[in-house]
């Protein structure tokens, strides 16, 4: 068998498995929806002919008994609820060999499933034992992802370098060589825009994994949800894609566990806002009860009960994220184990991104992920302190404006200035990073995280650059840098990360 054919077979199967998947949610919500019947009964033919044309046996016997289970429902335009979850089954076993397949491992046996499929068609009793849906890589295209990413590497490289070679020709001020230099710039934009395309995927490459999980886990909490995923054409950087999925299931296991009921519904939404992603998981729930989270922190000696009175619902569900932290009595084996909110809110803080939680008791919850469409290229000023450049990245940046000394003010050690109608805590960055500022007149960039706003007092702010990120080394201070970069002239360039200045 040659492996170009596999490879084929593997990739336009499960595409076919992953369409199947989803008419049967669909038939799961409506039993007479008979375009989905058709579609399901379409899809199985073509794997039945697809795996007898490969050879695999077991595969093309299973397809092609299912198949005749599913003329009675075909004719009638309605499908019972035992072979419906007897289909979930058997899209176990196509995932699961598969699975097999690419790791070139035993392929599973059909045998007992071909077995149950008779004696459902019979109209025999059968004990059906569910499954979980077997995870899959994240990918479905033909390239494999190290070779884009060597290529995405490469193209990084060039952009520094484009960078490097616009700076030379403007100081030596040739023409000729100006020209070259405004040429190659524009074609290594092109070629840095055409790579970031390929390493561009839909969100629905994680999204698409979550209907029928949740599905699973529902039953298993004996619970009704209706769930609805919008936003999944949004693309955004693979190195997004790949830590998405634990905290998205972590999000979705706690609107099931302790927003749902018996009944009712989530959402799991994204659209994107300026260079960001808002991916969110909702619930019509029965929301956060804020007392709750006042009382409990009360008897851990977490705050206390003046404090812990006056605390607004944004405050107090911060308690929600440290990992000590739950007001559930009981631990399911659905949530309340595993990674939890402080996980979820340490990934996103990770990737740059916030986390925002929203609730209303007795209507539900909102958990958005605020994350960059990429991680590999920013948009920064280039600021200058004690004749350093560094960088910040222009996501935090909401204002910069001139400010002298005696508009300075101190108040209980801490730094502070009026901005319009506001008060403003200042930080100043030579002093935090042990450099040595420059007198006279000085820059504020006003930035903003996590709802709060600072002013980063530099000694200048030099422009606004497109910079290639790359991972800092263990020695720097973590809380400080977020990455690093080379800049025109060659030399590299550190990358605050504001959150680190408290």
């Amino acid at each position: 068998m040659l492996e170009e054919y596999l490879s084929l077979f593997i990739s336009e199967t499960e595409s076919f498995v992953k369409q199947l998947e989803k008419e049967l949610l669909n038939l799961e919500r409506n039993n007479r929806n008979h375009n989905a019947i058709l579609e399901v009964f379409r899809i199985l033919h073509t794997i039945k002919g697809m795996a007898q044309t490969m050879g695999f046996e077991d595969l093309g016997r299973l397809s092609h008994l299912v198949e005749d289970l599913l003329a009675e429902p075909k004719k009638k335009g309605e499908i019972g609820k035992t072979t419906l979850e007897f289909l979930f089954i058997v899209v176990d076993y196509f995932s699961r060999f598969l699975k097999a397949l690419k790791d070139k491992g035993s392929l599973p046996l059909a045998d007992e499933l071909c077995r149950i499929c008779v004696e459902i068609k019979e109209g025999k009793e059968v004990s059906l034992e569910r499954t979980s849906a077997v995870e899959t890589e994240p990918t479905s295209i033909k390239i494999k992802m190290s070779k884009i990413d060597n290529l995405f590497n490469l193209a990084n490289e060039l952009l520094i370098l484009k960078s490097r070679l616009s700076k030379l020709s403007s100081e030596i001020g040739n023409n000729e060589l100006k020209n070259l230099s405004e040429n190659a710039e524009r074609l290594i934009t092109s070629l840095q825009d055409e790579v970031m395309r390929l390493r561009m995927l839909p969100l629905s490459t994680v999204f698409d994994f979550f209907p029928r999980w949740l599905r699973d886990e529902a039953k298993k909490q004996n619970k009704e949800v209706d769930f609805e995923i919008s936003g999944g054409d949004l693309e955004v950087d693979r190195s997004v894609i790949d830590v998405l999925k634990e905290p998205i299931m972590h999000l979705l296991r706690n609107a099931l566990d302790h927003g749902i009921e018996k009944r009712g519904k989530i959402t799991l939404a994204a659209f994107r806002e300026k260079e960001f992603v808002r991916i969110s998981v909702s619930d019509d729930g029965k929301g956060i009860d804020t007392e709750e989270i006042r009382k409990v922190a009360v008897e851990r000696g977490l705050v206390d009960k003046d404090t812990a009175r006056n605390l607004r619902d944004e405050e107090l569900y911060k308690f929600l994220l440290r990992a000590d932290f739950s007001t559930k009595k009981e631990v399911s084996t659905v949530s309340g184990r595993g990674i939890g909110l402080d996980i979820v809110n340490s990934s996103v803080k990770e990737l740059g991104g916030r986390l925002e939680i929203k609730s209303e008791k007795g209507r539900g919850s909102t958990f958005t992920m605020e994350l960059p469409i990429s991680l590999a290229i920013i948009r920064a000023f280039i600021l200058k302190i004690d004749g350093q450049r560094l960088a910040l990245p222009l996501s935090y940046v909401r204002e910069t404006f001139y400010i002298d000394e005696q508009s300075i003010q101190v108040v209980h050690n801490h730094e502070l200035t009026r901005l319009r109608d506001n008060i403003l805590s200042l930080v100043r960055l030579a002093e935090r990073l042990n450099c040595v500022s420059k007198p006279g007149r000085k820059s504020v960039v006003v930035v903003e995280y996590e709802g709060r706003k600072r002013g980063f007092i530099v000694d200048e702010i030099l422009g606004e650059e497109e910079i290639v990120v790359k991972k800092t080394d263990r020695l720097l201070p973590p809380k400080l840098y977020s990455g690093c970069s080379i800049y025109a002239d060659g030399k590299p360039i550190l990358i605050l990360d504001p959150r680190g200045f408290e």
